[in-house]
């Protein structure tokens, strides 16, 4: 097969415009999501032959005629391994007209969205319809070039006679359908055909590097040092440009795979306050930058490191009350079950409290809690998920979730006298023994809100979860209806480990459906409430859906056991399927 492929690609260089590099080119790990909402990682097809990315453009009419072949070469090959992608990098096209080509074409691929064309840039695509063949473990690059050069082609050196279907790219396919991708030790081009690709933000950074001072700086300042500062969550602090050079390699790593900035939604359903939103434009300076050499600039000031630590812990200075949860030992190994506990509160007269914030004693070994408010002295075990009418949920803590939370305009949480704060701590082991002292900051509203807030956990259950091994897509679901109107303001999807996607919809009265949140990469380690900047209305009896999926794959980086067959359960290794829902009632 080697001398077959040698033969084929060097006899007739004469009649074939191609190039092989000297070299094989490679390319970082990069994820997008495509114009469904759908979240895409080159690693994550590693049990693919080939991954082919075809270069897209939805007013480019070269493009447009063919997408028919397109489709046929995915039907040709799909079935034998080989992974189809395409790509808009087209800096004119929207999301609207890439929807509109998908569907009066009937494309049926998914067409990622590089708004940034960072990866369009490092993939070294020029042109709409220029195809890359990717080999996914090694992230090498086995072809890059066009369809249709040369359909028919004869190879006298093996008396072969002209026939149909001999490109060069189809060559390439066969070679990794039959296993043998390392044997292309050189990329291999051709000419392509189709609209030339712009990239303004390249050309313009190429002949003015971004300034550290004055661009890179402040988007670090907006985006990043809320974590990565003296004291925070992150495991650097954003301090200085000798520090932000040092990390430049990462920087640039969790950008392009979407890890960074964390609690990433899909931008193009709703908005949401805390979604940790980085605009295209903010991408192409920071990556743009980094590839320059992350070079210090001219300007005498380093503004990171003028950035002072907060003053208090307390986000919102001086809790009106502190609830100080019982220390608690955690010792350096082993598994813990959850921990409950119940604080009366002594309170003598009813209150509303505006907002909440839980101050973890030790982040290490505290995973995540739920607090509630409950009787005093009320003893019912807290199970995540089931909805009680005795308990109102009150906020929780969870990795990416540890800042202040206040309840929307108009709204509160209602604390009658006689009141506790009932708690579910759930701890992990790092080796060491530690004490955890958790405390909780209440403040009080200043006038009665007309709203109580109040949250709804929509679960499937965890008795019927059962995952097999190494199954990558595991589908779930679950709906709820509301009686009552409610206006609905935040929402966060919960799984564990295994949790892959999790998207919210709603389907109203008159049968109409919208789209509320889509978490097209649930992170475990990250799992704030993602809060709606404009509330949605649901009229009474519209049904929320939740739609999801797990990951049980080698692929999934964060997976404990890809050979075990995981069950619902309580602890981090089994799974959960719940989707929390924050609204308040319309009318009391």
């Amino acid at each position: 097969m080697k001398k077959f492929i040698a033969i084929a690609l060097f006899a007739f260089s004469t009649a074939i415009t191609f190039q092989a590099h000297a070299g094989a080119e490679r390319i970082g790990n990069f994820a997008l999501i495509d114009h469904e909402g759908s979240y895409h990682q080159l690693q994550k097809y590693g049990d693919s032959k080939a991954v082919v990315i075809i270069a897209t453009a939805a007013n480019c009419q070269e493009n447009i005629e063919k997408l028919p072949k397109y489709r046929l070469l995915r039907t040709t090959w799909e079935r034998q391994g080989v992974s189809f992608l395409a790509i808009n990098a087209a800096d004119d096209d929207s999301l609207a007209e890439i929807r509109l080509m998908d569907e009066l074409h009937n494309f049926d691929l998914p067409i990622l969205l590089d708004d940034s064309q960072l990866v369009a840039e490092s993939l070294g695509l020029r042109k709409a319809g220029e195809i890359v063949v990717l080999e996914p473990t090694r992230s090498q690059v086995l072809y890059r070039g066009g369809l249709d050069i040369d359909p028919i082609r004869a190879r006298p050196g093996l008396d072969i006679e002209g026939r149909e279907g001999t490109t060069i790219f189809a060559d390439v396919l066969a070679m990794a359908v039959a296993g043998e991708a390392a044997s292309i030790n050189s990329t291999i081009t051709t000419d392509a055909v189709g609209c030339d690709l712009n990239f303004p933000a390249r050309e313009n950074h190429a002949k003015a590097v971004p300034d550290y001072a004055t661009e890179v700086a402040p988007i670090l300042q907006a985006k990043c040092l809320g974590c990565h500062i003296e004291g925070g969550i992150a495991p650097f602090a954003m301090d200085s440009h000798m520090m932000i050079q040092g990390w430049s390699p990462m920087m640039k790593e969790v950008m392009m795979t979407k890890r960074m900035p964390p609690a990433q939604v899909d931008p193009n359903i709703n908005h949401f306050t805390n979604a940790r939103y980085m605009d295209p434009a903010e991408l192409q300076t920071l990556v743009h930058w980094i590839d320059a050499g992350s070079p210090r600039g001219q300007s005498e000031i380093d503004p990171l490191t003028f950035i002072e630590p907060p003053d208090s812990v307390w986000e919102l200075g001086e809790p009106d009350y502190i609830v100080d949860v019982p220390a608690f030992t955690v010792p350096a190994t082993g598994v813990l079950d959850y921990e409950s506990v119940t604080i009366n509160l002594p309170f003598e007269e009813d209150v509303w409290v505006k907002s909440v914030q839980h101050l973890p004693g030790d982040r290490r070994v505290l995973h995540h809690l739920l607090s509630y408010i409950v009787p005093a002295n009320y003893a019912e075990e807290i199970v995540e998920g089931e909805n009680d009418n005795y308990r109102e949920f009150l906020e929780g803590y969870a990795p990416g979730k540890d800042e202040a939370a206040t309840y929307p305009e108009n709204t509160g949480m209602f604390v009658p006298r006689g009141s506790a704060v009932q708690m579910s701590l759930h701890y992990t082991t790092f080796g060491k023994e530690t004490i955890d002292s958790t405390k909780l900051g209440l403040y009080f509203a200043d006038d009665e809100p007309e709203f109580q807030y109040s949250t709804y956990s929509l679960s499937h259950g965890g008795s019927n979860i059962e995952i097999q091994p190494g199954v990558a897509d595991h589908k779930m679901s679950a709906s709820h209806v509301f009686e009552d109107e409610v206006m609905l303001h935040g929402l966060r999807p919960h799984m564990h480990y295994r949790g892959k996607r999790m998207r919210f919809s709603v389907i109203y009265p008159d049968g109409t459906k919208d789209q509320i949140i889509n978490v097209p990469d649930y992170n475990f380690a990250w799992q704030p409430t993602y809060r709606l900047s404009e509330p949605m209305l649901l009229p009474a009896g519209s049904r929320v859906m939740i739609e999801g999926a797990f990951d049980n794959s080698q692929y999934n980086l964060g997976n404990p056991d890809p050979a075990a067959v995981v069950r619902g359960g309580a602890q981090s290794w089994d799974e959960m399927f719940i989707g929390y829902l924050s609204y308040n009632k319309t009318s009391n």
